[in-house]
């Protein structure tokens, strides 16, 4: 957090100009790789907006970390409004790599005889990451489901998707080919590739 006494109101005019008299200006970040995030409350939610300049949002996932999320999800999130249906359940990382992940996989996650070697190959070099997340009815905790899409050692597009356990463990549940409805999300995806 930085010491910072003027607020800088630039990134959520650029980013909700309609939402800004909604907002508290709260405090100035600097995350590691250098980003300056600006960190804005809602006054009826409660809930905060991180921004950069560039237009990126960014949630606070604890252990003094943020993460990359899919802008229009995070708005309404904090907003407690459907924009758009797809976007209330998934959002996107963009820009991370599991530094040492730890994976296991499930007995499903090779039904389609793609290895572990492959999957977790995908796994490791995938920079963008839609993560789907839903209430688990069984207690008042969240599931996470984060779907990896990108090249194998040979370079076949596959898809493969993990349930998030903790920070940067993962047990992967479904691996197979990349399947046409996820051609767009792929092209997408390669640009954050590593």
């Amino acid at each position: 957090m930085l010491s910072v006494r003027d607020p800088e109101w630039e990134p959520l005019l650029n980013f909700a100009p309609d939402h800004v008299i909604d907002f508290m200006w709260m405090y100035a970040v600097h995350l590691t790789d250098g980003t300056r995030l600006q960190a804005y409350k809602h006054y009826w939610t409660r809930d905060y907006l991180h921004l950069d300049n560039e237009g990126r949002a960014f949630i606070y996932v604890g252990k003094d970390r943020y993460e990359e999320v899919n802008p229009p999800w995070l708005l309404s999130r904090i907003l407690n409004e459907e924009l758009d249906p797809w976007l209330s359940r998934y959002s996107v990382r963009q820009n991370v790599w599991p530094a040492e992940p730890q994976i296991t996989w499930a007995r499903s996650a090779t039904r389609h005889r793609i290895s572990r070697e492959r999957s977790a190959f995908v796994i490791e070099h995938c920079g963008m990451q839609r993560v789907d997340r839903h209430r688990n009815p069984a207690d008042t905790g969240v599931d996470q489901h984060v779907l990896f899409l990108g090249d194998d050692l040979e370079g076949v597009a596959l898809e493969v998707i993990a349930a998030e356990r903790d920070e940067e463990e993962f047990l992967v549940i479904h691996a197979m080919n990349l399947r046409q409805r996820l051609l767009g999300l792929y092209e997408e995806a390669k640009r954050w590739r590593r």
